[in-house]
């Protein structure tokens, strides 16, 4: 917002003359941001940034209120005297609110007998000094009055409101309107609107009809002075793509109180610049008055937050300069809130008031003196943390991804109708038609980072995601940290020795992955089981078990998909939940001493159906063989002579340990005779 520093001067009283210079690095200390500072002659226009919780500050009133507050000065509103006439406003006009949760009070001042002309040079040049254009003497008083107390006003021609009054009322399915820009406009239906008996003739709070234009013709003006709700001005403004003086003050909530004041302000420059007659009293629809605020402040709770002890006289001093009304009885201040400062809500709102004024820069710098604690990483944070190092150990390359997507998104990846991955959460207010609803997975975002950059020429593509996904459960929707993991290319650059199997992506690369963030986890008692997803190939697939339940899926995405996508190779993703491994780890590490005891290794050849996983053979062997196995691998894998049809044979290396005492031969001989029964009785194993 533009603000002379000419007009600051005739609104304050100052105790001392001021160089407006030295507001440059002022204003910021108040709260104010200063984007630029223009000289005009021998004024000075400062460009200000308000926060969004003080629409008092768009208002040339509402600074100088706080630039008198700040120096110690008075600040001295423009006096409003009205010569009223007969008859009465309310047998000229008339004022009908239907929505009043969406226009809590709506003021209208009649002024007759007006001659609509060009404005005095004064009010020009103030009105282009703040940015905007003079129209005619009557449209200049309500942006003038608008610049000067933040309210914004809008002028009717009274003879062209079929019925000689207004309604405010929500727009109805089909109309239209042409805006003062002179453009026709098809309004949204439910939208906050000005009518007449017969048709719209403005938009709530943001703009003109182009039928009611203040005119050289206009002798009878109503002046509207209301207060629209933020939400609905914003949702109309958006939808047809306008944004006005007017609608950024209304947005921002402004003051129902200041409606009235400056009704009756616009009504009297308009009488003074325009020659016309006030009829008596104003059209005031205000059918529920919001109370008086009033907030409780303790001296004792200023000290503690400032850390500085301010007289309490300065205390009431700062609040009465700034509209406060402070009653103390020595414990508190009761302290009522001035309607104009709607962000006023709590005893710390009123702290930061005296601070803001007294001055920051008074406040010495004191180490704290309360009790410390020592800080520390939530788990969660570090198991985060140890999953994105491993992934990067790995080679793989971190991606961010928007949490949004569009239905169609989830189809295209294979997810069936019907699956709980497709119950995603749509957005009451979608920004664009692409990006309608929360994602269930990272499945989409992940492979269309590897089609845009096969797209692109770059075919070697390891990337992951630690990324949100919101999904409904028998507790409602819930929001889970995931996981996700996509490769697809050559694992491998260079090998021109080697197989093509060893240089190309595969399964097995991708469970490798995933068995090193296990690993950098130290999740215990995880297991992959063979379990397909409709998204994935149905026989290089598998579920990740920590427990009794999955908690993440990996496997070579499914070759529709992989053509849908126009990957032309083989693509392979996983997906784990954060949360459960994060609960799972063993983040502080665990001392191990070396073993004081030799170990005994024995080779174990089994020969089970093809069908039978080597995991479920691993899975026998430990139970079977109880604490003294300290290692259980696979080595070898073998199909051929002496091997009967639909079975193999597997290789396994045991390695026995007792910490307490070195195993004799025959005891790793009777467990080894124990394990093979066991095994032909779960698994129909044989032995070579």
């Amino acid at each position: 917002m533009r603000v002379p520093w000419s007009w600051i001067a005739e609104l304050v009283e100052f105790p001392t003359p001021q160089d407006p210079a030295a507001w440059e690095e002022r204003f910021p200390m108040l709260g104010l941001g200063v984007e630029s500072v223009d000289r005009t002659g021998d004024d000075w226009v400062f460009e200000l940034e308000t926060t969004t919780n003080r629409p008092d500050w768009l208002g040339v009133v509402g600074v100088a209120r706080e630039v008198a507050a700040a120096c110690g000065g008075r600040l001295r509103l423009p006096a409003v005297e009205l010569l009223e006439s007969d008859p009465p406003a309310r047998e000229v006009a008339w004022v009908e609110v239907l929505q009043p949760d969406l226009c809590h009070r709506y003021v209208g001042r009649v002024v007759v007998d007006v001659q609509v002309g060009p404005s005095p040079a004064w009010m020009v040049d103030r009105l282009e000094r703040c940015g905007l254009r003079s129209v005619n003497n009557v449209v200049d008083v309500t942006n003038y009055v608008m610049l000067e107390t933040g309210q914004p006003l809008h002028a009717f021609d009274l003879d062209r409101l079929a019925g000689g009054g207004v309604v405010v009322r929500r727009a109805r399915a089909g109309e239209r309107l042409v805006t003062l820009d002179g453009q026709e406009r098809a309004l949204p239906q439910g939208a906050l609107v000005i009518a007449d008996r017969e048709r719209v003739v403005a938009l709530g709070g943001i703009l003109g009809g182009q039928d009611t234009e203040i005119r050289p013709q206009t002798r009878r003006v109503l002046l509207e002075s209301a207060w629209f709700h933020p939400v609905a001005v914003r949702r109309t403004a958006r939808a047809l793509g306008i944004r006005t003086e007017g609608s950024t003050r209304h947005e921002r909530g402004g003051d129902p109180e200041r409606a009235r004041s400056a009704a009756a302000r616009a009504a009297q420059l308009v009488q003074q610049l325009a020659g016309g007659r006030v009829l008596r009293g104003e059209l005031d629809v205000y059918p529920d008055p919001e109370p008086a605020r009033q907030v409780t402040l303790r001296p004792q709770r200023l000290r503690h937050v400032l850390g500085v002890e301010i007289p309490e006289p300065e205390v009431e001093d700062v609040l009465r300069r700034l509209g406060f009304a402070p009653r103390g009885d020595g414990t508190r201040w009761v302290v009522a809130v001035p309607s104009h400062r709607r962000d006023v809500e709590r005893e710390e709102d009123l702290i930061e008031e005296v601070a803001r004024i007294w001055g920051y820069d008074r406040i010495p710098q004191t180490l704290p003196v309360d009790v410390m604690a020592a800080g520390a990483v939530s788990p969660d944070l570090v198991a985060e943390r140890r999953v994105r190092e491993a992934l990067l150990r790995a080679g793989l390359t971190e991606v961010l991804t928007l949490t949004l997507l569009h239905p169609g998104e989830l189809e295209a990846v294979g997810i069936p109708e019907g699956h709980p991955l497709r119950d995603a959460i749509p957005l009451r207010n979608p920004l664009t038609r692409d990006h309608t609803h929360l994602r269930t997975t990272l499945l989409p975002s992940l492979v269309e980072v590897l089609r845009t950059n096969r797209v692109r020429g770059n075919l070697d593509v390891h990337v992951f995601e630690i990324g949100r996904v919101f999904r409904n459960s028998s507790a409602g929707w819930e929001e889970r940290k995931v996981v996700g993991i996509a490769r697809i290319g050559r694992a491998l650059e260079g090998g021109w020795n080697l197989p093509p199997e060893a240089v190309e992506t595969s399964f097995y690369h991708l469970k490798g992955t995933v068995e090193a963030v296990l690993e950098a986890l130290h999740v215990p008692g995880w297991d992959l089981r063979p379990e397909g997803q409709p998204w994935l190939h149905p026989y290089r697939a598998a579920s990740l078990w920590l427990g009794t339940g999955p908690v993440g899926w990996v496997g070579e995405l499914h070759p529709d998909v992989c053509e849908r996508f126009d990957l032309h190779g083989r693509a392979y993703v996983a997906e784990l939940e954060l949360e459960p491994l994060a609960r799972a780890a063993r983040t502080t590490p665990q001392y191990r001493p070396l073993p004081r005891t030799p170990a005994t290794e024995r080779d174990l050849a089994v020969v089970v159906a093809e069908g039978v996983a080597a995991a479920d053979v691993v899975r026998a062997i430990r139970k079977a063989a109880g604490p003294v196995l300290e290692r259980c691998e696979p080595f070898d894998v073998y199909t051929g002579p002496q091997v009967p049809a639909g079975h193999r044979s597997l290789a396994l290396r045991l390695v026995f340990r007792d910490p307490s005492r070195t195993l004799t031969s025959e005891e790793v001989d009777g467990i080894l005779d124990h394990l093979r029964q066991r095994l032909r009785e779960e698994l129909g194993a044989q032995f070579r």
